[in-house]
This record gives structure tokens, C-alpha cells and sequence, in this order.
């Protein structure tokens, strides 16, 4: 039994990225916790490797495929004579007729203990096939009607991941602690629900937000007439698998014993998702000076003949490079003694990326912007005069608290906490004055300004680099996230209900 169970969705140890990078923090900073991990993926990667060596303090790790086929095609349907309590909740849990009472399906139809049927035989049978039956024909009259085997398929593909949660064999542990919702905070309620044991929630970003962006954009989810209901919103498949991240959404919150976040946006939009305030606790992201600077020589800013403004991130849609390079363009008009550094992988999305080469040679600035790729940017760090950030859509980036930590003054587009980081949030943050800019997003040339004013102005930028790092040293240092998290822990590994 370990003390703490770590339920990740899509992240550590198989992606990088923020929330990566605070899992593996977190267990490496407190060795006298004893983990277990669940990977939540989609499909298994035969060639998947792990991004992280594993701490010691990892006692077991599991994975869990949701979409990975089973036998449930070899399964004959039949009739299991289910009741008329039983088929009320299979309609408001499996068919968004209610609030969707998960847990009480779990509970009735997957707990070992209590179940009275195996749960493929319930995917499959006859009385689940008619209840389909009944609720497509209840919802579409008209000719215009999806059809009936789309309803049903999408119906399988939504459901299905549900019923790999609830057959899991989930390892005992003192604390569940999910770091979203969607499944992984299914399976988290799941826990709590079987073992009686507390469950933490973290969100570094919205999960429901982030998906019904994701779901709009989506290409793939069945669309009928979808020119016809633009205007209405979301088509029925999409609000159907917006609904049901929402569900999700709405039940870990109302499972958790206590929910965590990095800043005070997410808190509202928590609060709006049906989140209990009082609940909610901000721990924002820290990072240790140490390790970041630890066999790297930094230099003082202003030193250099060559100014150089840097982004940090994915070349990517999401962090919006081409916004960037529209600021590197207008910063050319006036200052010709720069250069402009993209560092980050440039293989996730080769097509933007062609796309983003492609802008910056027709913009002239091949000489002037470099693609390094992926490296170690702390070897880039102390070269840096000016941190830029385009992004579209952020949580606590770690990039400006790095920056931050070697007292760069950042610019960054007005997403997530930025405005935080670069203003301050508390009364003796905001006491301490700006360490940059923050712009609307698709505002190159305010960007670009904003740039410029700091490359040509020595005195300002010096100052507020000095701010960036006393923000850093008083607010986002790892020890301060560490000791928040340890208290939480502590908090509940002796909890009893």
C-alpha cells in the first residue's frame, strides 16, 4: 500500500511538458512518500518510451488503455433481467438522461463485492440495446435526425472508457491524487468510493474548458449539417462529448476533499464549473534556482553588443509562433542589433512549422530568427535579454518563472496566470511593480513594442529584470510549492471518514 496514489492522465512519464515536469518534481522533492502511479493513455504504443527515469520512491506503476479493444465483440447479447431501479441509472449515467449517477452505476454493476452481473455482459445486453433504441427515437423526429448508427456508435465510443475505469484493478493507497479531472478524475472518485480513502484534485489547466475547445475544433466527431447549427453552437455529437467531460468534471469536484490550482483564473473557473470554493487552495508552481542554474555560466544583461529576445515553447499552434514572428518583423523597423531565438522541439507539428520558416523567410528575417530545435535552454537563459511568450492559451508557464529566476524581464500575451506573474497577485506582490508586459493575444505589434521599448531602454529593463527575480525568490520557488503539497499530504494520510 503506498501513501500516495497518483492518477495522470495523457502526462508523466511518457509526455513532457508542465505538468510532467511538477509530477516528476513533486516525487523527486519528497522521498519519504512512498507513490504508486496509474498512466491513463488512449491506445498502447508499442515503441513508447518513458521521458523520466523513475524515482525510487515509485513503489508500483500501472497503465490503463482506454480505447484498447477487448472481447466484448465475441459476446453473444442477452436479456439479464435487469430491474426497474437498475435501468434508471444505467439511463442517467450511460444516456445523460439525469446527472449521471456514475458512481452508482460503478457501485451496482463493478464492484466485486456488490455486483450482480459481469460488466461486458451488461455492455452488451439486450435491455442496454433497447434502452438506445428508446432514447434515440425519444430525441429525433425529424427527418433531419442523425443516424441511428452514429447515435449508437458514439454512444459505444463515449461509454466504453467508462467501463475500463470501473473493471480496473486500482492499487490501495492512503491518498488518490489526480491531476485533472475526465477519466483520470473518474477513476479517482472510483478510488475514493472503493477504498474510502481521500481524494486530492490538481488542475494546472481546466480539463472541461480545454476539451470543449478541443471538441469545437474537432474534425473527427460526426457533424450532420454542421453549416446549419453553426450559429446554435456545438452540433449534438459534440455537446454529447462535451456533456460528458462536464460530468466528469462536476463529480471529481464534488469528490475531492480538497482541490488545488496555480492561480486565481482557474479558481473562478472552477468555481463557475460547480467547484466548492471553499475546497480550493493555490499552490502555484516553483522552481529551484540551484538546479536551474547548477553548471551553467549566466551573464549580466546589457553586456552584450547583440540584444537577444527568446521564446521558450513547442513550435505549435497553441503558442502562436507566427504571432511572434510578426513581433520580430515590426522590432526589425526600428532596431537592427538583435536576434530572435525560438527554442523548443519543432517536430510535433512539422506542417506549422514549415509554415513558421516559410513566414520568416518571406518576412526577410532569416538572419535574424533562429529555430534551435529542442535543447537545453539553460544554457540559454543567461544570454537572454528579453523573454517573449505568444501563446493562445497557457496555465503557469515555467518558462517565465525560469526567466524569472534568472531576473529576465518577460512579455508575454495576457493567457492564464501571466498577468499575475508579470504584475503580481497578493498586495506585497503587486507592491514589488512590473517584471514586463502582458498584451492581448494576436497583437503582434504590440508585442513587438512592447519588446522594442525594453531592448532600447537599459535602466527599465534592469529594473524590471530585478523585479522578475525578486518575484521569483519570494513566491515561486520550489520549496514553497513543496512545503504546500507536504502539508496537504500530511493532512489527510491519517484521515479516516
Amino acid at each position: 500500500m503506498s501513501d500516495v496514489c497518483l492518477i495522470l492522465e495523457g502526462t508523466y512519464p511518457y509526455v513532457t511538458g508542465g505538468v510532467s515536469t511538477c509530477v516528476h518534481q513533486l516525487i523527486e522533492e519528497t522521498p519519504n512518500i512512498n507513490y504508486s502511479i496509474i498512466f491513463i493513455g488512449s491506445t498502447h504504443k508499442r515503441d513508447a518510451q518513458f521521458k523520466y527515469k523513475l524515482p525510487r520512491n515509485i513503489k508500483v506503476f500501472k497503465e490503463l488503455y482506454l480505447f484498447d479493444s477487448s472481447n466484448l465483440e465475441d459476446l453473444s447479447p442477452k436479456k439479464l433481467g435487469l430491474n426497474a431501479q437498475e435501468k434508471k441509472i444505467i439511463k442517467e449515467s450511460l444516456l445523460f438522461a439525469g446527472d449521471g449517477p456514475l458512481i452508482d452505476l460503478y457501485q451496482l454493476f463493478f464492484d466485486p463485492d456488490k455486483r450482480r452481473y459481469d460488466p461486458e455482459e451488461l455492455f452488451y445486453s439486450q435491455e442496454v440495446w433497447e434502452m438506445i433504441e428508446e432514447n434515440y427515437h425519444s430525441q429525433f423526429k425529424s427527418s433531419d435526425a442523425p443516424s441511428f448508427i452514429d447515435f449508437f456508435y458514439t454512444w459505444r465510443f463515449s461509454n466504453y472508457p467508462i467501463f475500463k475505469i470501473f473493471s480496473m484493478d486500482i492499487p490501495k493507497a492512503s491518498i488518490y491524487h489526480t491531476m485533472c479531472t475526465g477519466y483520470a478524475g473518474l477513476l479517482g472518485c472510483m478510488a475514493k468510493e472503493k477504498f474510502k480513502r481521500p481524494l486530492i484534485l490538481t488542475e494546472h489547466g481546466i480539463y472541461t474548458h480545454e476539451r470543449k475547445i478541443e471538441i469545437s475544433m474537432s474534425d473527427w466527431l460526426y457533424s450532420p449539417n454542421e453549416d446549419l447549427v453553426a450559429e446554435e453552437g456545438l452540433s449534438y455529437f459534440k455537446k454529447w462529448w462535451y456533456n460528458l467531460f462536464y460530468v466528469f468534471g462536476k463529480l471529481t469536484y464534488n469528490y475531492a476533499n480538497s482541490i488545488t490550482t496555480l492561480y486565481e483564473g482557474n479558481k473562478k473557473k472552477q468555481i463557475e464549473l460547480g467547484a466548492d470554493p471553499d475546497k480550493i487552495i493555490i499552490i502555484p508552481n516553483g522552481i529551484k534556482e540551484e538546479k536551474i542554474k547548477e553548471g551553467h555560466i549566466t551573464q549580466n544583461l546589457g553586456d552584450r553588443p547583440e540584444k537577444i529576445i527568446a521564446l521558450v515553447g513547442r513550435v505549435v499552434p497553441i503558442k502562436d509562433i507566427k504571432m511572434f514572428i510578426k513581433a520580430v518583423a515590426y522590432i526589425y523597423q526600428y532596431e537592427k542589433n538583435f536576434k530572435a531565438l525560438i527554442l523548443g522541439p519543432t517536430n510535433e507539428d512539422e506542417d506549422y512549422f514549415q509554415d513558421c520558416q516559410t513566414l520568416s523567410n518571406l518576412l526577410g528575417l532569416n538572419d535574424i530568427i533562429q529555430f534551435t530545435g529542442k535543447v537545453d535552454v539553460r544554457t540559454y537563459y543567461g544570454k537572454i535579454d528579453v523573454l517573449a511568450l505568444s501563446s493562445i492559451s497557457e496555465g503557469q508557464p515555467l518558462a517565465v518563472l525560469e526567466a524569472f529566476a534568472y531576473g529576465i524581464p518577460v512579455v508575454t500575451t495576457d493567457v492564464g496566470s501571466c498577468s499575475e506573474l508579470v504584475l503580481g497577485r497578493t498586495a506585497e506582490d503587486l507592491a514589488l511593480g512590473r517584471a514586463g508586459f502582458c498584451v492581448k493575444f494576436g497583437q503582434s505589434e504590440e508585442l513587438g513594442s512592447k519588446i522594442l521599448f525594453l531592448l532600447q531602454d537599459r535602466e527599465q529593463l534592469l529594473r524590471m529584470g530585478e523585479v522578475a527575480y525578486q518575484r521569483f525568490k519570494l513566491f515561486y520557488q520550489e520549496k514553497y510549492t513543496m512545503r504546500s503539497y507536504l502539508n496537504l499530504y500530511n493532512r489527510y494520510l491519517s484521515y479516516t471518514f
